[in-house]
């Protein structure tokens, strides 16, 4: 089936049956792969170049898309320019804002000319459904850098909310935390 063209094998062990418009072939798109892999809500989401788009942050369209999921066997997996990384944890709309921010920390200094007010516009709208516990199961999740953490924190700081940040962190170590207030 694959040599006659009925099916296209896309990665390891997956294949898919190609659809036609005026006789040329559909090549696969992004979306059939989400679609595909995250058939409904609950098994996964965007974050890195993606969620910093669909944000705002950035106005550089994603060439790559990474994906936090639930159901997959083994640590990763990539089809073409998608990459699914497993995690150990139920997902909910709580835990995914958490896990967002998260990594919008982690790769503050990486996003591309990042928008200093839609950032701030982020962080002030996060903060409003911040929740110790369900930061403290995130880290524990996805292991973050400390200096994310660090950061995460001074945020939490200067915004007088309570938080239990400071157990991950070192009292003696001095963590890089990026200029983030506004006009950076």
């Amino acid at each position: 089936m694959v040599k006659n063209s009925r099916l296209i094998k896309v990665a390891k062990g997956l294949y898919y049956s190609p659809e036609y418009k005026n006789g040329n072939q559909v090549p696969l798109t992004q979306k059939h792969i989400k679609k595909f892999m995250l058939p409904h809500h609950g098994l996964g989401f965007a974050v890195g170049e993606s969620l910093y788009y669909r944000l705002k942050l950035t106005s550089k369209k994603p060439l790559n898309y990474t994906y936090y999921v639930n159901h997959i066997q083994g640590k990763t997996r990539t089809i073409q320019n998608s990459k699914f990384i497993r995690i150990y944890s139920e997902i909910n709309d709580n835990i995914i804002k958490h896990i967002e921010c998260i990594d919008i920390l982690e790769h503050f200094e990486s996003i591309h000319n990042i928008n200093p007010e839609n950032f701030n516009q982020y962080i002030s709208s996060f903060l409003n459904g911040y929740d110790d516990k369900i930061m403290n199961h995130a880290i524990v999740v996805i292991k973050p850098k400390k200096r994310s953490i660090a950061f995460l924190k001074e945020i939490l700081d200067e915004n007088s909310i309570d938080h239990t940040l400071g157990f991950y962190l070192s009292t003696t170590s001095k963590y890089h935390i990026p200029k983030w207030k506004t006009g950076f």
